[in-house]
């Protein structure tokens, strides 16, 4: 059977991203949420932690994930298994633009630097200050392949075990869902490796799997990233109104502060 040119299947997925790249109207951005009920502080890992199993596919599929810049020098950070067992990685840029790039995976944790020559102004992170049950997570990136974003209330810490096509072993923390874009139904596949931002507008976290049937966002523990992001100066940071949360989102979307991968597997 005759094989199909790289350069058309890539072609055939870089146009569909961009059908999808962006927001139909604002009808669709998300209600607030709830106002936030604060309690305990987050208790410290325990091997009682509640397990999550993630089963990885043994042979690595094609698809898109969510990635956001880290410094000023073109690095991004996004989840391992976005981007573990690709032939070609991209970032979207938008109006048929798409970058490849390189990526290093983590092997302890769901994490991955992806390499590129694009320079975004990177998102400040906060991966010290002790996280508090009920406090708001806000995930922004693109779900199912189209820009949105879901809040989300800290519930606790997990133990994620990942299986089969590598293992690992890791805490997570998990969150509540209790809002997301409007319209938006199902799945939140495709917002994997997006940052979870604080009330502050600070990455506490990427988003490394979730549990629909749930309610359930996983997301990488701080302590996991501290030798992935950069701790340097402590960037400015701006807060994030939760009832205009949607805005927010869209605003580092644009700027392509946070961005679309694409993964190819021939």
């Amino acid at each position: 059977m005759r094989r199909t040119p790289d350069w058309l299947i890539y072609g055939t997925i870089v146009l569909l991203l961009y059908l999808n790249a962006t927001r139909a109207s604002h009808e669709d951005l998300p209600q607030p949420p709830p106002p936030m009920e604060l309690g305990e502080l987050l208790p410290k890992e325990s091997p009682r932690d509640p397990a999550v199993i993630v089963e990885v596919e043994n042979t690595p599929q094609s698809g898109v994930g969510t990635a956001f810049a880290i410094d000023d020098q073109g690095t991004w950070l996004t989840a391992r298994h976005v981007v573990d067992g690709c032939s070609k990685i991209g970032l979207n840029l938008g109006r048929f633009k798409t970058m490849k790039i390189e990526s290093i995976v983590d092997e302890a944790s769901d994490a991955a630097i992806l390499k590129s020559t694009w320079k975004r102004r990177p998102l400040p992170a906060d991966l010290n200050t002790q996280r508090q049950i009920g406090e708001y997570g806000f995930f922004f990136g693109f779900p199912q392949g189209r820009p949105g974003e879901a809040v989300g209330a800290l519930l606790g810490r997990h133990k994620m075990i990942v299986q089969g096509r590598y293992n690992t072993e890791e805490s997570i923390l998990a969150w509540t869902e209790i809002g997301r874009t409007r319209g938006l139904k199902g799945s939140l596949g495709g917002l994997s490796g997006a940052p979870v931002l604080d009330i502050d507008g600070e990455v506490v976290g990427i988003v490394a799997a979730e549990s629909p049937r749930r309610g359930r966002i996983y997301t990488v523990a701080p302590k996991n990233l501290k030798d992935l992001i950069p701790s340097g100066t402590r960037l400015p940071a701006e807060p994030i109104e939760a009832e205009t949360y949607g805005t927010y989102a869209d605003s580092y979307r644009r700027d392509r502060r946070i961005a679309q991968v694409i993964c190819l597997v021939k």
